[in-house]
């Protein structure tokens, strides 16, 4: 990751589109851990609209080392407006990565994900049908497979440069997470197979085994981080939970960008203090202070900026 260029504009902006929605029952997310009648109380449902979109693509579009991530509090293809929001990376040719679980029966959209997306991440998470429903807490690995099967044959037959993603979270159980990358990189269905750290959510979610002493976090470095609304946030987790102004860098609106956020005054205070490992000068609470499952700089876990880094040093423009 060049670092250089992260000062000026982060290298991966995390975009919040919807909230609330989810067809799974995931043990390793604060949404799936929620019965689905009381998510709403949880995560009120809202939804980022085209407008606030068309201007977080078109200022990443002066950025062609820079990349948007359509992430969610929930499912992203539940978003109403993800066949537009498609409309408009095409038009701008921004580079763009969808987290999803693929559990959907509309092969068109996945079709047109394919098209349009440049990294497609499916949380597959497991290898079989009984594992599946452990982690994932509903019956839906057959279809899981089949749309991945599909999407990689159509990536293939129509040469798209899209880069399909596998991927789990971390267990505490070792030989499984190595058994699903074996399996799944057997089938040779994806460009990457691969096992995230597993991490709590800022204190959601239990914490697994020792984590360690606090470390400078790539995230204040290198990705940015956007609420429905244009709340540009100083961690993507915190918008699994309500959060305070503390946390807010700041709000995208027609006077204000990405960049002058990214290179203001309040995110320049937390990354001093998070190099020192000492908080206590700010004059506004954030929840590095206790974090132990950060993204640490340097670190040998799997990360986001290595995968952009692939599709950056592949041959050609990619989209």
């Amino acid at each position: 990751m060049d670092f250089e260029k992260a000062k000026l504009f982060p290298c991966i902006v995390n975009v919040n589109v919807m909230s609330g929605q989810c067809p799974c029952r995931c043990v390793h997310c604060p949404v799936g851990i929620i019965a689905p009648k009381d998510r709403l109380s949880h995560f009120p449902k809202k939804s980022m609209g085209l407008g606030l979109f068309s201007r977080i693509v078109a200022e990443i579009a002066l950025h062609k080392d820079s990349l948007l991530r359509i992430h969610s509090v929930g499912e992203p293809l539940l978003w109403n407006n993800l066949i537009g929001a498609l409309d408009i990376l095409r038009d701008f040719g921004v580079k763009s990565w969808l987290f999803t679980s693929a559990v959907t029966d509309n092969n068109s959209l996945l079709k047109q994900l394919c098209e349009c997306i440049s990294i497609i991440e499916i949380s597959v998470n497991s290898i079989n049908r009984n594992d599946y429903r452990n982690e994932k807490g509903i019956d839906a690995f057959d279809m899981v497979f089949d749309n991945i099967c599909m999407m990689s044959e159509y990536i293939r037959n129509n040469n798209l440069r899209t880069r399909l993603l596998l991927s789990r979270v971390q267990t505490q159980n070792e030989c499984n997470d190595e058994e699903f990358i074996k399996f799944w990189k057997e089938k040779n269905l994806a460009n990457d197979v691969f096992v995230r750290s597993y991490h709590n959510y800022n204190n959601i979610l239990d914490i697994r085994g020792s984590e360690g002493q606090k470390k400078p976090c790539l995230v204040h470095w290198a990705r940015a981080s956007i609420d429905c609304g244009g709340e540009m946030v100083c961690c993507f987790n915190e918008l699994f939970k309500y959060y305070s102004n503390d946390v807010i860098l700041g709000m995208l609106n027609e006077n204000t960008s990405i960049a002058q956020i990214w290179n203001g005054e309040k995110l320049a205070a937390i990354r001093n203090c998070d190099m020192l490992g000492i908080f206590d000068a700010l004059e506004f609470e954030i929840p590095c202070r206790d974090c132990k499952t950060c993204q640490p700089i340097g670190t040998m876990r799997e990360t986001s900026e290595k995968q952009l880094t692939a599709i950056l040093n592949s041959e050609g423009n990619f989209r």
